[in-house]
């Protein structure tokens, strides 16, 4: 009796998410978008960046709230599944990120930092000088948050990796639980 996952929804926002990542440098380029550029702009800083978090913070959270489920789902239904198998094959070749102080995150850690962070900042890097300035989103997302125990943690995603990875996840998930009789045997 679980939730219906929408894979489809979840891949097309991967999607999108991916491509803002991966045109960052080159929409930022063509537009001259700076943080305090002072000539009028087709898209300003603010215009830009707040667009940007909106999309970044909720595909994130999205995606990770429902692999996390995944996760948890296909352990409930087949006795055999393995999630950190799966998510390692997922990983493969691929920088997630990274815990400040610590070592690399994995999939399922990097979704567990998405859904409990307090604070998310984007990194930006800036390009050129004088009317040639801009700046661009980098790609990666910082987390900012605290264990149970209080202690404060510091993550580094690598967005576009985390994308791949994500995407990764979620079709090998398809290949081994049959979520169509999943659901259609659900009451």
């Amino acid at each position: 009796m679980t939730h219906s996952i929408d894979f489809d929804s979840i891949e097309a926002r991967l999607f999108t998410l991916h491509h803002a990542v991966l045109g960052s440098r080159a929409f930022c380029d063509r537009f001259k978008i700076a943080r305090h550029s002072e000539a009028p702009a087709e898209y300003e800083w603010w215009q830009y960046f707040g667009n940007l978090k909106a999309l970044v913070s909720g595909t994130m959270i999205d995606a990770a709230i429902k692999i996390r489920m995944l996760q948890d789902i296909g352990r409930a239904e087949d006795e055999e599944f393995d999630a950190n198998t799966l998510q390692l094959d997922a990983s493969r070749g691929l920088d997630i990120g990274t815990i400040e102080g610590g070592g690399a995150l994995s999939l399922r850690d990097s979704c567990n930092k998405i859904i409990h962070a307090t604070g998310a900042k984007l990194v930006w890097q800036e390009v050129g000088a004088g009317k040639d300035l801009f700046e661009y989103w980098t790609g990666v997302c910082r987390l900012f948050g605290h264990e149970q125990s209080g202690k404060a943690w510091v993550a580094r995603v690598n967005v576009a990796d985390w994308c791949t990875a994500m995407m990764r996840f979620n079709a090998v998930f398809q290949e081994h639980i049959d979520w169509a009789r999943v659901l259609k045997w659900d009451e």
